[in-house]
Parts: structure tokens; sequence; C-alpha cells
């Protein structure tokens, strides 16, 4: 079954990723990176997780982009895009919307995906 739920760039959701031990799943943001003209008529969206873990946002490497504005999305701790972990999920695990990402650190994860990708 196809969702009917409409994503758009820059809109940070929860996704349902499976355990690996296969006994249920976990909540977890992601930023989506795909525009609607392209994922629309597909069943999967392109998203970079956004992790929590304290070393990403303190001390970023390549591809990690630290969210400045991370409360407005009411996430519990300072999170970081992982831009180097980019996948497509499929919209049917994509649970809620929280919000979008600031035009500063949407504008941060994009140089990050055109250093990344050589765009």
């Amino acid at each position: 079954m196809r969702s009917t739920a409409t994503y758009d760039r820059g809109q940070v959701v929860v996704v349902q990723v499976p355990l690996s031990n296969g006994t249920g799943t976990k909540s977890r943001p992601a930023l989506i990176v795909s525009d609607r003209s392209f994922h629309d008529a597909i069943p999967d969206v392109i998203v970079c997780p956004i992790s929590s873990q304290p070393r990403y946002y303190s001390k970023p490497g390549p591809g990690d982009c630290p969210i400045g504005q991370w409360r407005a999305l009411k996430l519990r701790y300072a999170s970081t895009v992982r831009v180097s972990k980019i996948l497509a999920v499929d919209k049917r695990i994509i649970s809620r919307k929280l919000g979008v990402l600031s035009r500063p650190d949407l504008a941060d994860v994009a140089v990050a995906l055109r250093t990344a990708l050589q765009l």
C-alpha cells in the first residue's frame, strides 16, 4: 500500500527503524533531503538520520551538521544531522512530522550534501 502522506525537503520526521534482531522498531528522527518533485512518484524518501550522540555535536566530523535550532524541533538533546549516513526509507515507516529545520541549519546540510556528493 502506497503512503498518501506528503513530505517536503527540510522536514524533520520520526522514522520507525527496525531493530537488527527483528524484535521490533525504534523511533529515530531524520531529515528529509529529497525534493517532493522527486519522491512523490516513488514509495521512498531520502533522509539523513539525526543523532543525539554528544560526540557528533561537540566535535563534528565530515558530514556532521550540528543543528543550531534543535529545541525548536522539540528534540530532547542537542543533535546533529548525519549527512554521512544518507539513506532511502519507505514513507510507510515515517510515524510523524516534528517540524522544519531552520534555514541556516538547512543551508549547512545543503553544503555538506554538495561536498559529499561532489555536486
